[in-house]
């Protein structure tokens, strides 16, 4: 009983929010969508004992389960009987397309059985439930008319609700009459009259209770046609639960045919925040603020952004972030123009745009000498002979402009060299030389220059003996050595040749 109960509660919903033609399987990546057909129209009156039920399909009915279903009381499903197999199904080629069909038969044996009915056809080999069906009626007593969706209705996929973005609401639905109103279908006489409720809706659940619309138009041809005033009935932008239910002329009510409706007749206010001035490689964050005016609305942003050369180019998905923000790296000083349009459910279209100026950042030109750093105006003592070398490699600027860098090298004011971050000893042909200047340059023409002077340093002093040949200073220790002994040996000679007495030591022995 309770699995019965579920599943009348399943087919509720099913007849009030779709239309019960055949659906497409579940599966997107079935090749075929199944079609079951039924020979008997929608609305069909079964006056005998004997209900008899034919059709076709495109798929083997291997699987499937018949039911009849009494819907006489409106919103309220009552299984009356059903079977697990067709009483016949038969393969068979279609001529036009050489594919194979099945035709198919049912008989429900309907003694004492008044109702609105509806028959289901359900496929039971799926994960998911496709059925097929048809209002019957049967007998004589408890007919009611049934109000479905129109064929034409075209719902918005994302939210299965029709969107209005105007002051008037037109309600399309299809009506089957029970047959003792089928005569005066096309009469002035017929007399249908329809209420229309509604309610805000969050989460799917209404926030107040339903309230009656007035409706400013009714017609009745081929379908049921209404037409409903927003700005009359004071209905404001949102989402609603509209509830359509309609009588005869024998004031017999049909089901409650309840859908979403979002009505969207303002275009959103849109503002876009960002920073007005920023240095070039530096990112630029650009956030959007969106209020259509109601929870539920949901908008699409198309982002843009026009370069300082004028070109337009579109945002990369890496630069979009999900938090309605753009992230951008200028490459180039200049204006940009971000722009921004936002679509809302209504069609409205809102385009903004804000304005970055993106400053360059100059180069600060940066020498060094040996490890050392040299400060403008200063002065660098340099060898007359051997290699230096004068680097600017640390020279700074903004990271998009490094690699794109200019060197100008200038000895005494006139150019020497140029494309190089060095110069060397080898570079510099002339004999002397006092400044030397370095001047950089990046891609947008902004300079920095850096001006120090150079001294020569002079040859030593030659009584420095690290600077002295070796050769001479043996030659010099060779004379001393000579000198030497040439005065040594000359005071020997004057002593001996001299006229004084040499006086001796008296010995210590004892006298005699």
């Amino acid at each position: 009983m309770l699995n019965k109960t579920k599943t009348a509660l399943s087919l509720v919903l099913c007849l009030l929010l779709t239309s019960i033609l055949p659906t497409s399987w579940a599966d997107e990546t079935t090749v075929e969508t199944p079609v079951l057909t039924f020979d008997q129209d929608d609305g069909y009156h079964a006056t005998d004992s004997t209900l008899n039920l034919s059709g076709e399909s495109t798929f083997p009915l291997t699987s499937v389960e018949i039911s009849i279903w009494n819907i006489s009381m409106p919103d309220q499903w009552t299984e009356v009987t059903s079977s697990p197999y067709l009483d016949s199904v038969i393969p068979y080629t279609d001529v036009a397309t050489e594919s194979t069909m099945w035709s198919w038969q049912h008989s429900f044996n309907t003694t004492s059985i008044d109702c609105t009915c509806f028959v289901e056809i359900s496929v039971m080999e799926q994960t998911d439930l496709i059925s097929f069906g048809r209002v019957v009626y049967i007998g004589d007593e408890f007919h009611r008319p049934v109000l479905r969706p129109s064929l034409s209705s075209e719902l918005n996929q994302a939210y299965s609700t029709q969107i209005y973005n105007s002051n008037l609401m037109n309600l399309s639905y299809e009506v089957l009459l029970p047959p003792s109103g089928l005569e005066s279908t096309t009469t002035a006489g017929l007399n249908i009259l329809p209420t229309v409720r509604i309610c805000p809706v969050a989460n799917g659940i209404c926030l107040e209770n339903y309230s009656v619309l007035s409706t400013t138009n009714i017609a009745f041809d081929s379908e049921l046609e209404l037409v409903v005033d927003v700005d009359e009935n004071l209905l404001a932008d949102g989402l609603y639960l509209l509830q359509v239910q309609i009588q005869d002329n024998y004031l017999t009510v049909s089901n409650n045919l309840t859908q979403y409706v979002i009505i969207d007749q303002s275009p959103p206010v849109v503002q876009l925040n960002a920073v007005e001035l920023v240095f070039e490689s530096l990112l630029v964050v650009v956030d959007i603020d969106v209020n259509d005016g109601y929870d539920g609305s949901n908008y699409v942003i198309t982002w843009s952004i026009t370069d300082p050369d004028g070109t337009p180019r579109s945002v990369a998905d890496s630069g979009i972030l999900a938090d309605n923000r753009l992230v951008f790296n200028p490459s180039i000083s200049g204006i940009y123009t971000v722009n921004a349009l936002v679509r809302d459910l209504g069609g409205h279209l809102v385009i903004v745009s804000h304005n970055v100026t993106v400053k360059n950042l100059p180069p600060t030109a940066s020498v060094r000498y040996d490890g050392f750093l040299i400060q403008n105006g200063s002065e660098i003592t340099v060898p007359d002979t051997g290699d230096w070398v004068f680097t600017a490699n640390d020279s700074f600027d903004s990271e998009n402009d490094l690699s794109s860098l200019e060197y100008y090298w200038f000895v005494d004011g006139k150019t020497l060299l140029s494309g190089k971050s060095y110069l060397s000893s080898s570079d510099i042909q002339a004999a002397s030389y006092r400044e030397i200047r370095i001047e950089i340059i990046d891609n947008d023409g902004a300079s920095s220059s850096l001006t120090f002077d150079v001294t020569q340093q002079e040859t030593a002093n030659s009584d420095r003996l690290d600077e002295v040949p070796f050769s001479s200073l043996i030659s010099l220790f060779f004379i001393l050595v000579v000198a030497a002994i040439v005065v040594m040996r000359h005071r020997a000679q004057s002593d001996t040749s001299s006229g004084f007495v040499k006086w001796t030591e008296r010995g210590k022995e004892p006298k005699n």
